[in-house]
């Protein structure tokens, strides 16, 4: 009898470097077992190399790297990144919901990730400041989670 092992995700990252164009992507399961590697379509051989000599092979490596100061940035991905999860979180429900959808489904992950991850430091500007909060198609178009 064949048996398949289920694998459960536990968590996610991803990998910035101004030095590679596209991101990496690790997957860990819920041990901090890395399971799985996702690479951009170009990645050059001193890249992949690198990517040998320091794999991130248990997510105590990871948090480490995320600590130094290198050319690099270690974000980790919500578990969650559909466009319900991003009108939720946002919570100013006004404006083109389908608009924002259809932003929200031509960004990539990088740029979904970074969304998602600036709105709490948004809101918390727009309490402090007493700004008015930005349409959620403004503040995906205008990219307010660049700043």
């Amino acid at each position: 009898m064949l048996m398949k092992s289920i694998i459960m995700i536990g968590k996610q990252y991803i990998f910035k470097s101004r030095l590679v164009s596209g991101d990496i992507i690790f997957k860990y399961d819920l041990n901090g077992f890395l399971r799985e590697v996702i690479f951009p379509e170009r990645l050059s051989l001193p890249h992949y190399v690198w990517i040998g000599k320091y794999l991130p092979y248990n997510e105590s490596i990871i948090t480490k790297m995320k600590k130094s100061r290198a050319a690099f940035s270690i974000e980790e991905i919500p578990a969650d990144l559909s466009f319900d999860r991003f009108w939720t979180d946002y919570r100013y429900k006004v404006g083109k919901k389908k608009m924002a959808e259809n932003i929200w489904n031509r960004m990539s992950l990088s740029d979904r990730v970074k969304a998602l991850s600036y709105i709490p430091k948004y809101l918390d500007h727009i309490k402090r400041t007493g700004h008015d909060q930005a349409y959620p198609t403004t503040y995906l178009n205008q990219r307010y989670f660049d700043t």
